[in-house]
């Protein structure tokens, strides 16, 4: 049996983990876009304001994939999938059969139109490394521009802030993360970055990079702001056009079921790229978290060998914007909502519970972290009741 495992992060390294135990003398092929041993996308930051040193990122030696007899093939992506005669096409012209396929290439960030010295993406260890290096080329006259309201701007903010760099946000929507958070909980966060010192621009995008081969400064519409270091954080995407031409439904991410199986048989999808029907809310739902990586490919590597687990979770993520906690739970829809509630204040922390069909299916903690728990049971336990 031949398992080809598409994406070398945390979802295809667990898959191939379980596939592996189950199937000491299965063939598993791993194909990585990176050059790296699997490492922790989560502590990019930490490493990045000096609370761990990079090694201690790796999560795997490059050792460890030949001592689990995985052929590692690294620095290469797929061009094409032939579901009929169950093989992919490599950026290197090969061809790699398969008998189970998993889809795990995750996303990739969203890229301005231009490029200059300065300006940082966060997505990989690379990018990290480049952003290293550009803080340390920076001087005393370091002027720090973010551009995004989500969670890789929380990460901008963390890291400029350490390096006590001024620093301005700018991001599209009228609040931060405005798709999933209402006014009064952008505006808290808002209070929030001003009183750390941070400038808060809403409503605004990025129309020009100002700077020969390095950044001096940014556009947004007929403001100018000066700028030698700009982290962008305006979302992620899958690269989906290779897995639609070969018949994989697709709707924000490829479609599977509980079981992580896609309408192709003998092909899975899991981790960032995935979108999952739902058993608790009902719909189908991305939820690009490092838990659910983990755990549905774990799930898909157990049922690529004949098991049959199942997918059911109440995904939840939480981030700290300088020291604010921002949390959300479950189906966070703002469109898919017959109602949402909004309990507390400004000064104690706001709270949304979104509800369909009589009960809590998802919510939102600014400033209430405590409540995680709590509200992530009533989620599970589908209860009609709030707290």
């Amino acid at each position: 049996m031949r398992y080809v495992i598409v994406g070398g992060g945390i979802a295809g390294v667990s898959a191939c983990e379980v596939i592996r135990k189950k199937d000491p003398k299965g063939e598993i092929v791993l194909i990585d876009t990176e050059e790296h041993p699997l490492y922790s996308r989560v502590l990019l930051g930490a490493y990045l304001v000096g609370k761990i040193p990079r090694e201690k990122i790796f999560l795997k030696t490059e050792s460890w994939y030949e001592e689990q007899k995985i052929e590692w093939l690294r620095g290469l992506h797929v061009t094409a999938l032939d579901s009929i005669n169950h093989h992919v096409a490599l950026s290197d012209g090969r061809e790699i059969s398969y008998n189970k396929l998993l889809l795990a290439s995750g996303c990739q960030p969203r890229l301005l139109g231009e490029d200059l010295r300065g300006v940082s993406y966060l997505r990989t260890l690379d990018d990290a490394d480049h952003l290293l290096q550009l803080l340390r080329e920076q001087e005393n006259n370091t002027c720090g521009f973010i551009y995004g309201g989500g969670f890789i701007a929380c990460e901008y903010l963390w890291i400029f802030y350490h390096h006590h760099i001024s620093t301005t946000i700018a991001f599209r929507g009228p609040w931060f993360w405005s798709k999933v958070l209402d006014a009064q909980s952008g505006g808290m966060i808002e209070k929030w970055l001003q009183k750390n010192g941070v400038r808060v621009v809403p409503a605004v995008s990025i129309q020009k990079l100002l700077g020969q081969e390095t950044l001096e400064g940014i556009e947004t519409g007929e403001q100018i702001w000066e700028s030698t270091l700009l982290g962008v954080g305006i979302g992620t995407t899958p690269e989906l056009h290779w897995i639609k031409e070969a018949g994989v439904q697709t709707q924000e991410g490829i479609c599977v079921d509980t079981r992580m199986k896609t309408n192709i048989p003998d092909i899975y999808a899991a981790g960032d790229i995935a979108e999952v029907k739902d058993q608790i809310s009902g719909r189908s739902l991305v939820a690009r978290t490092w838990t659910n990586a983990v755990l549905q490919g774990r799930i898909a590597g157990a049922n690529m060998i004949g098991g049959s687990e199942t997918f059911e979770t109440v995904s939840s993520y939480s981030m700290s914007i300088l020291g604010l906690d921002a949390v959300f739970i479950g189906d966070t829809s703002r469109k898919a909502a017959e109602e949402i509630i909004v309990e507390g204040t400004q000064e104690v922390g706001i709270a949304q519970h979104f509800i369909r069909g009589g009960r809590i299916v998802g919510a939102t903690l600014v400033g209430r972290s405590q409540e995680r728990s709590p509200l992530t049971k009533a989620i599970q336990e589908k209860k009609k009741e709030l707290l």
